[in-house]
């Protein structure tokens, strides 16, 4: 529990403050001091109806001189202290509240922006459900814990203040009291830990079930052409099972407590007020006292235990954000200063002997490249599927830096610190155009947020959607359905071009565009891009490099190195 309170430290953010959390507990020690005094209380009252009482020493004594003699004036001063009570009671409440909502809303974006800054090769190697279930459990989670850290001191506050209370008025008694009291919350201990280890299981089984919602609803076409239903529906049911068993007990383990506390804590109550009234003979005031506090008591001690179960229970969500955050923050792309909206690239982009591996225990995929781009320039890069062509791509666009080499940019290096500002020059473009479920203009607005309706209509010519778009009785505002299932294939390939255009980059990248496209689409994309010859600086890989005309290089990728392609053809055609 100490390193799960260490991890809530960790994440309380800027906004969370140690101010904050002082003023929380100054109203907590008000709340309980309040609760105290007003109990206090009870004793001059039942003296002034006549209910015989001790003398009173030390503090108390004191307390009790400075009192009024009269029963109006005692009833005005415990009509004072409960309406200071009631005061701090919802002062406290509405600064724990408002201090939850900071925190449950700067946390959820700071785990989102740590996700988003995180650099792309920490990204490929993690699973996208991994992160659906930070968000989808572990944070809600993380909340609810949240709220019990910020409850469990203040109920924890006014227990004590009733405890304080019981020892004035009857030191020895309410000490037993204690005493039997802390030997039944020893003896349910292991309860805590058993609620521990079914938080770990809620928060691997959620993860599990986020991964099977997840990639079933990616492979959901391929999953009903191979009429896989039944195996996805199994292993979702056990993850379901597995997570919703670990919360029933955890339910069954509170019943169960709540029963155990419920009956021991009144048997013994009922013994000791026996005790107090028969053999120590405590006096009416004081006796009566006791029993209103212990009565109070009881339903706190259960309140305490049932909180602090849950909050083991929780409590396991503590660490997996904090570590979640963590590791995304240190494999954030590094940008010591606000990096300048382009970088300049005016002559060439160049590759010097540049070796790359995902693995540092692998072989690398590229070996001693060397690769120049003039500005305005086409090249055209073919290969076997696996050569490495997209990482040629993702290093010249930025998204991962070589192993050894180096990239320059008009004899600029390309470094992690300056990738993040050279990606705004670049428009990328892979082998599935994703779009949103959103209209066209939202889809291609994304891609430049500041882009007028002359812009958008540009980029629509010049990818050669002109036509469609004039045949779309909503124009602009034409909803394109999830991952554009409103439109055909070439139709989507198109208007993801028409996005890339639209950020007006000085570098391009195309990954297969029209590789999962009929001959006749594939044909006009490739004659639209070709079209782009000399606008822009333009590196497109493709299954049919042929197919391109007007390129300015073929080149081929063979064992980590690049060759002219026209010699790769005409030895395929020699059959050398």
């Amino acid at each position: 529990m100490l390193a799960d309170l260490k991890a809530a430290w960790h994440l309380r953010g800027p906004s969370i403050g140690p101010s904050r959390l002082v003023l929380v507990a100054v109203l907590i020690l008000l709340a309980g001091l309040s609760d105290g005094v007003g109990l206090a209380l009870l004793i001059p009252l039942l003296n002034s109806l006549g209910a015989p009482t001790p003398e009173a020493s030390g503090a108390i004594a004191w307390f009790f001189a400075r009192l009024p003699g009269t029963l109006g004036g005692l009833l005005l001063v415990f009509l004072g202290v409960a309406v200071a009570r009631a005061i701090v009671g919802r002062l406290r409440e509405n600064v724990v509240a408002r201090l939850r909502f900071d925190f449950a809303v700067g946390l959820k974006i700071k785990a989102y922006a740590a996700i988003a800054n995180a650099s792309w090769t920490y990204l490929r190697r993690k699973r996208t459900a991994d992160f659906h279930a930070i968000f989808a459990n572990e944070l809600n989670r993380l909340e609810h814990g949240t709220q019990l850290l910020l409850e469990l001191p203040a109920r924890l506050v006014i227990f004590l203040a009733h405890i304080a209370v019981a020892l004035v008025v009857a030191p020895a008694f309410s000490a037993l009291a204690i005493a039997l009291g802390l030997c039944l919350a020893w003896g349910l201990r292991r309860r805590l830990l058993e609620s521990r280890r079914l938080g770990d299981i809620v928060s691997d089984a959620g993860t599990r079930v986020s991964r099977e919602i997840t990639e079933f609803l990616q492979a959901l076409k391929l999953t009903k052409a191979y009429g896989a239903e039944a195996q996805h529906v199994r292993a979702f049911a056990d993850a379901v099972e597995q997570a919703e068993g670990a919360d029933l007990a955890s339910s069954r383990l509170l019943a169960n407590t709540r029963l155990i506390l419920e009956v021991a804590t009144a048997v013994g109550l009922a013994a000791l007020l026996w005790l107090a009234a028969e053999w120590i003979g405590l006096p009416l005031a004081n006796l009566l006292v006791l029993i209103f506090i212990f009565q109070r008591l009881m339903p706190m001690f259960q309140e305490l235990q049932d909180l602090a179960q849950q909050l083991a229970h929780c409590s396991s969500a503590f660490p997996i954000v904090a570590a979640t955050i963590a590791e995304c923050e240190a494999a954030a792309d590094r940008t010591d200063a606000v990096p300048p909206a382009h970088l300049p690239f005016e002559k060439e982009l160049r590759f010097e002997r540049v070796d790359f591996t995902y693995d540092a225990a692998g072989s690398d995929i590229l070996r001693g490249l060397d690769l120049v781009l003039p500005a305005g320039s086409l090249t055209v890069l073919s290969g076997v599927s696996g050569a490495g062509k997209s990482t040629i791509l993702d290093l010249a666009g930025g998204l991962i830096v070589p192993t050894a080499g180096r990239i320059l940019i008009d004899g600029i290096e390309l470094t992690a610190e300056s990738a993040p500002a050279w990606r705004r020059s670049v428009g990328y473009m892979a082998q599935e155009a994703f779009l949103f479920h959103d209209t066209i203009r939202a889809n291609l607005a994304w891609a430049a947020p500041a882009a007028s309706d002359e812009r958008i209509l540009e980029a629509i010519r010049l990818a050669g959607l002109a036509e469609l778009l004039q045949g779309l009785p909503a124009g602009l505002n034409t909803v394109v359905g999830d991952r554009g299932a409103n439109l055909s294939g070439g139709e989507r390939q198109r208007l993801a071009l028409a996005r890339t255009l639209l950020r007006q980059p000085r570098l391009i990248l195309l990954d297969e565009p029209a590789s999962a496209l009929d001959a006749q689409n594939e044909s006009r994309l490739l004659d639209t891009i070709a079209g782009l010859h000399g606008k822009t600086t333009i590196l497109l890989v493709t299954h049919r490099p042929t197919a391109i005309t007007g390129a300015d290089r073929h080149l081929t990728l063979v064992d980590g190195r690049l060759v002219d392609g026209r010699l790769v053809a005409a030895d395929a055609i020699a059959g050398r």
